[in-house]
């Protein structure tokens, strides 16, 4: 990602983080506005980038899924291109993509995505911004133009339903395919651990069914390295339930490896795991729970409130705290 001041963010970086992420309401127009006024190449930002987004909203989770995309957009000198772009994360009104041709900020693009036989889904959508390089080309994040069209065909809950949610998974319907963010109760998780499934009522069968977890639609690696943090509050909860489950997680940390960790107990609160690594006390990090790799991973802030060292084991056991989004207005 490039660069930004010491305790800053890069303009790309703050306009990235407020859309996909979901952390302001602000019109697309007046964040777009701010990116021009800001210069990439001096790599300064002009405004405190927390007070700019203390007052914000978290949309919808963040998922990290693979599934192609068709792509065709027109350059200001008339030129057409159309490629297959493949999303990194997704989220209920935007999305990451990565592409092998160079955009521009504010560059309209036409997204189609195959359903099945002849049908596709379509939308409009914008570049917010160049967000990070790869090998593989040029990271992307676009805002859908378009909120009711549900390119992605997936139900995201109101993050604020998962005030009594264990964990987060995406899934689904296994009669109808239709994908959903689910938040497991004590019960389902339970059954997911035992048997890689749950049993829920699917609204477009309006029937009982068994849901699985969903998978990516195309290869992908570890992490990409598109997440942050925003400045949220912790809400104590050290008086909720925990509930034993081994289970794996994955933890992601800014500028290190993703780390898959085994969990001890879950609770509606937080988490206690044991990893490898050694995460200090108040450092935010996000974690993914359950987690099985190669599926769409919904992972969310966290923060660490103890650390214990396990010498025998060559461990750290660690209990974590759910970090809660601001209410809505």
């Amino acid at each position: 990602m490039r660069e930004a001041i010491p305790g800053r963010f890069s303009a790309a970086e703050v306009v990235y983080r407020a859309l996909l992420h979901g952390t302001t309401n602000r019109p697309i127009a007046t964040l777009c506005r701010i990116f021009v006024h800001v210069s990439l190449k001096s790599r300064t930002a002009l405004y405190n980038p927390m007070s700019a987004l203390s007052d914000g909203l978290r949309q919808s989770d963040r998922i990290s899924l693979r599934m192609p995309v068709e792509a065709s957009w027109a350059t200001a000198a008339g030129a057409t291109f159309t490629q297959t772009v493949e999303t990194l994360l997704v989220s209920r009104n935007g999305g990451v993509l990565r592409f092998t041709e160079k955009l521009e900020a504010g560059q309209e693009l036409h997204l189609r995505r195959f359903i099945q036989g002849d049908q596709w889904k379509n939308t409009r959508a914008r570049v917010v911004a160049e967000i990070d390089q790869d090998a593989n080309g040029f990271l992307y994040a676009i805002h859908i133009l378009d909120a009711r069209c549900d390119f992605w065909d997936i139900d995201f809950p109101s993050p604020h339903k998962a005030e009594e949610a264990l964990a987060r998974l995406l899934m689904e319907c296994s009669f109808c395919q239709r994908r959903e963010v689910v938040y497991l109760n004590e019960l389902q998780l339970k059954s997911f651990e035992v048997r890689k499934c749950v049993a829920r009522h699917c609204r477009h069968c309006d029937s009982p069914s068994i849901w699985i977890e969903t998978l990516s639609e195309s290869p992908g690696g570890e992490g990409d390295g598109t997440r942050g943090a925003t400045e949220e509050r912790v809400v104590p909860r050290r008086n909720r339930t925990r509930v034993k489950a081994r289970v794996l997680a994955c933890i992601r940390r800014r500028g290190f490896a993703e780390e898959v960790v085994v969990c001890e107990d879950l609770s509606k609160g937080g988490i206690s795991f044991r990893s490898r690594n050694q995460y200090p006390e108040g450092s935010r990090v996000e974690v993914a729970v359950p987690f099985t790799p190669g599926t769409g991973a919904i992972f969310v802030p966290i923060r660490i409130v103890f650390s214990q060292a396990i010498p025998t084991a060559g461990l750290h056991r660690h209990g974590a705290a759910y970090i809660k989004p601001p209410m809505d207005n």
